[in-house]
């Protein structure tokens, strides 16, 4: 069917990324060279988030423009993913070329103070950064505009997608744990290949399916054109509306309002205080699991973990994402995206006080803890993209999650520099202890926002107060007045 074309997408893709940027990537820095200490290794992956948030909403903001000027639907948004792909990829290969190069000689040739080699992989995190920043919001940009040309669908599907995705995640990072423990860590230069060229299998299959669509719901015609009262596509219905006439001068207007700039749609997001809380408790609860995601293994390795053990707790945390993404829909409608934020954040709390308490060799107990990061990322993920995507307007859906991008990967960066330091001076169970206590800050925000602003619970509320709000702003953009109820 063509709803499941996309989730293919996620398929490959996720498994690709388990590898690039996945968990085995801090120990996967130590085994490369001995100058990366804990502090070295948060410091790095930090640089290399920090590289992402800052470009991420550039990332949307090219694949969206690709987009527009592509004429298959979705062409422009997945060249830009495969450009993305490629410089990944020969990035993470560019990891092995130290084994064909004599660093030592080179540093001596050109006086080099410090230590050469591990500036190279310090370089290739950084590339890879680059890759990050424009594939997660040009395939998560593809995934929303899909679900909104899908008669029958909408965005709060989006988890169920994003679901997929988790599969392939959990599988990659198996695969990927079972493969260094058997032949090395070479292993993953192999595999960084095969999922690379099956998400480029992938991205061909995808458009052919499309561009063989009868319904017409994928024609370029539509990639503007309103279908609802959703606020995204507010500053298209005006174009029809009895009053304004649909003079040239004001669809112009319109359209160029479309391609809105990244910073403007930020400040849109941030408009009330409800946003303003959601964005801090999102920086604030990425700053936490930036850790988890990332030092995570460090740790069980000084609990006395195997590679392989560690690929499965990825699984374990995949288990709870898998029904929590399903039931994206449902929940969004009886919760909101803001109790699902919540929901989140208190799971992640429970999560790493448990991390100071588990004793040396207890596995197991670390297996069960890893359960409830699967509540933490399904609801952080589900709510927050649930968020931005009702505000944003259509046609700017890899924008809108390139801004999302850059205010998670922006809690990254302080989590990791800090992180990586604290546990280098006091040790793991310290440093998850803080990183608790900054996360429940963030939930104090969110619960007062939640009960101050009276949001509601559900994403309809949500999306209809929007409506009225964005309105109002393209009434004063084009001077016309917009018939609110039909």
């Amino acid at each position: 069917s063509r709803q499941g074309k996309k989730r293919l997408l996620y398929c490959p893709l996720f498994a690709w990324s388990a590898v690039t940027a996945g968990k085995f990537i801090a120990v996967f820095l130590q085994q490369l060279s001995p100058q990366f200490s804990d502090n070295n290794v948060g410091m790095t992956l930090s640089g290399q988030y920090a590289i992402t948030s800052f470009l991420a909403g550039w990332g949307g903001s090219l694949a969206d423009a690709t987009e527009r000027k592509c004429e298959n639907w979705g062409c422009g948004r997945l060249k830009v993913t495969s450009l993305g792909v490629l410089l990944g990829t020969l990035s993470f290969l560019g990891h092995d070329l130290p084994q064909y190069i004599n660093f030592r000689h080179l540093q001596e040739m050109i006086n080099f103070p410090g230590d050469i080699q591990m500036c190279w992989h310090i370089m290739m995190r950084c590339i890879t950064a680059v890759s990050l920043a424009i594939v997660a919001p040009s395939l998560d940009g593809l995934a929303l505009a899909h679900l909104n040309c899908i008669e029958g669908s909408s965005q709060s599907e989006f988890g169920i997608e994003r679901m997929y995705g988790a599969v392939f995640w959990g599988a990659g990072s198996l695969a990927a744990g079972i493969g260094i423990d058997h032949y090395g860590f070479g292993f993953l230069y192999v595999l960084v290949v095969v999922t690379a060229l099956a998400s480029y299998a992938s991205m061909v299959v995808y458009l052919v399916s499309i561009q063989q669509d009868s319904t017409n719901k994928f024609s370029k015609k539509n990639f503007l054109k309103p279908e609802s009262n959703d606020p995204a596509t507010i500053s298209c219905q005006s174009i029809n509306s009895p009053e304004s006439g649909g003079s040239d001068d004001t669809r112009q207007k319109l359209e160029a309002k479309s391609d809105v700039p990244a910073f403007d749609l930020f400040l849109l997001i941030c408009n009330e205080g409800y946003g303003k809380a959601i964005i801090f408790f999102v920086f604030t609860l990425a700053t936490g699991i930036s850790v988890v995601d990332n030092l995570a293994f460090i740790y069980f390795d000084f609990l006395g973990s195997s590679n392989t053990m560690n690929g499965c707790t990825v699984v374990f945390t995949v288990l709870f994402e898998l029904p929590l993404f399903y039931l994206a829909p449902f929940l969004l409608k009886h919760h909101g995206p803001g109790r699902l934020l919540l929901y989140a954040g208190g799971a992640y709390v429970v999560r790493v006080l448990g991390y100071t308490i588990v004793p040396e060799g207890h596995m197991g107990i670390i297996l069960m803890l890893e359960t409830l990061h699967g509540i933490s990322y399904a609801n952080l993920k589900t709510g927050s993209v649930e968020f931005v995507s009702l505000i944003v307007p259509k046609g700017s859906e890899a924008t809108g999650q390139g801004i999302l991008i850059f205010v998670n990967y922006l809690g990254v960066v302080v989590g990791l520099a800090f992180g990586g330091w604290l546990q280098e001076i006091s040790g793991p169970r310290v440093m998850y202890a803080c990183m608790g206590l900054i996360a429940f800050f963030g939930i104090a925000v969110l619960l007062l926002a939640e009960t101050c602003c009276a949001k509601g619970n559900s994403s309809e509320k949500i999306r209809s107060e929007n409506n009225i709000r964005q309105i109002g702003e393209y009434e004063h953009l084009c001077g016309n007045k917009v018939d609110r109820y039909g």
